[in-house]
């Protein structure tokens, strides 16, 4: 027998500083995204409702598990940051609905968002369902994406060690292939691209993902009134 010691699985702590670095940043992206793809798979439209809670928990417990990720959030933007990022939102909320039927869909993106009508619900389900969806629209979207796109992606662009590149550095190539990525993730490209543009921009200027972060929660919670008040559920 040998005395020699078996191999230990690896862990987590074990992995190497860069795997470890990427992973808090694209472990919510990916699962919402993964998480979403599957939904076309779902039996009939009225799971819906319950398949986007279980995403919603999923993501946010993912978000949880590597809150340290949130210093990028940190120092708060001053008040003129603050008003500029809200500003930018609804600059990009206006791109967003002023645009919508002013550019082809593309078909290799799978064409335009699907909507979901909750009056199928009844007053009940609807309520629920509109609470949860506009909880994961407005909490945990521009928090988990804004530290994707803003955080780490515009950075890695300018250098692989993108945790030795400066928050709110942002290079004319870093914002546009950030940007075509960001586009290429909505069914929306056209306005998606002007709003990756407008939030690198916010980036640069104000040297701030809490500037951004806020930008995009003005810019959901403005889309989602929007899609309340009108019942425009295709935009969401």
């Amino acid at each position: 027998m040998s005395t020699s010691a078996e191999p230990r699985p690896q862990t987590f702590d074990a992995l190497p500083t860069v795997t470890r670095s990427f992973m808090p940043y694209i472990a919510p992206m990916f699962a919402y995204v993964a998480l979403g793809s599957l939904e076309s798979y779902l039996p009939s439209p009225g799971w819906y409702p319950a398949a986007y809670a279980a995403k919603a928990a999923i993501v946010a417990a993912i978000m949880w598990y590597y809150r340290s990720t949130w210093n990028d959030l940190r120092p708060a933007p001053g008040v003129l940051d603050v008003l500029l990022a809200v500003a930018t939102g609804l600059v990009v909320i206006a791109l967003w609905i002023g645009l919508d039927g002013r550019y082809p869909d593309l078909p290799f993106m799978g064409g335009a968002r699907k909507a979901f009508d909750p009056d199928v619900l009844g007053p009940a389900g609807k309520a629920a369902f509109i609470a949860v969806r506009l909880l994961g629209l407005v909490l945990l979207v521009p928090v988990f994406e804004e530290l994707f796109w803003r955080s780490f992606l515009i950075r890695w662009l300018i250098d692989q060690d993108f945790w030795k590149v400066p928050i709110g550095r942002v290079t004319w190539i870093s914002a546009l292939v950030c940007s075509a990525f960001f586009a290429l993730a909505h069914p929306e490209w056209l306005p998606a691209l002007l709003t990756g543009l407008l939030w690198a921009g916010l980036l640069a200027y104000t040297k701030s993902v809490s500037a951004c972060v806020i930008s995009h929660v003005v810019a959901n919670l403005a889309l989602g009134i929007y899609v309340i008040a009108t019942k425009a559920w295709k935009f969401w």
